[in-house]
């Protein structure tokens, strides 16, 4: 392990230790979502465009051909752990939905600098798969790997200097935009 130990009290009277200088950064992120049509995916990498120019973000975009509905998380790795991967695949096998509509209205900033568009309450077939997947995992080995609970999202770009100071929950119109996700 690199870097300096540092240990000490915070300002609210809590004990820390960690090791300065050894941030650990993992590449490889595993989580359950939805790929985008292409029809769907075109106008979402257009409106991205668009609003990076508007509001004078600096992000970089998510390919076109990676858009997609982020459902649950299953943990950064260093690597794909096969046994894991293996599991995910098998308790996506087992979900069933008849296809749905899915609209997204909602522009925010989630943490890390990410820039993206939700739905509220108003995709009740979206919520219901997301709630359905939730349970399935929770109930099966994966649920040691299930990160913070993920609200369905689309995200456009990251800008971890500028996004994180976007005012939140911006109506946003694209284009009239809708498709089949599922």
């Amino acid at each position: 392990m690199s870097g300096q130990p540092a240990f000490g009290t915070a300002n609210n009277g809590q004990t820390f230790f960690r090791w300065e200088g050894s941030k650990r950064h993992f590449d490889d992120r595993i989580f359950f979502a939805i790929l985008a049509e292409s029809a769907v995916a075109g106008p979402l990498a257009r409106k991205a465009i668009a609003l990076n120019r508007e509001l004078g973000l600096q992000g970089w975009f998510v390919p076109e051909s990676h858009i997609h509905i982020s459902l649950v998380g299953l943990g950064d790795h260093d690597g794909y752990p096969e046994k894991l991967v293996e599991i995910a695949r098998h308790i996506g096998s087992m979900i069933v939905a008849k296809p749905f509509d899915v609209s997204f209205d909602r522009l925010t900033a989630f943490g890390g600098g990410s820039l993206v568009v939700r739905n509220g309450d108003s995709n009740p077939a979206l919520q219901e798969f997301w709630r359905n997947l939730t349970a399935l995992i929770s109930d099966s080995p994966l649920k040691l790997f299930l990160t913070k609970s993920i609200e369905p999202h689309v995200t456009l770009l990251r800008d971890e200097v500028r996004a994180p100071g976007f005012a939140n929950g911006r109506l946003i119109q694209l284009a009239g935009q809708s498709g089949i996700l599922c």
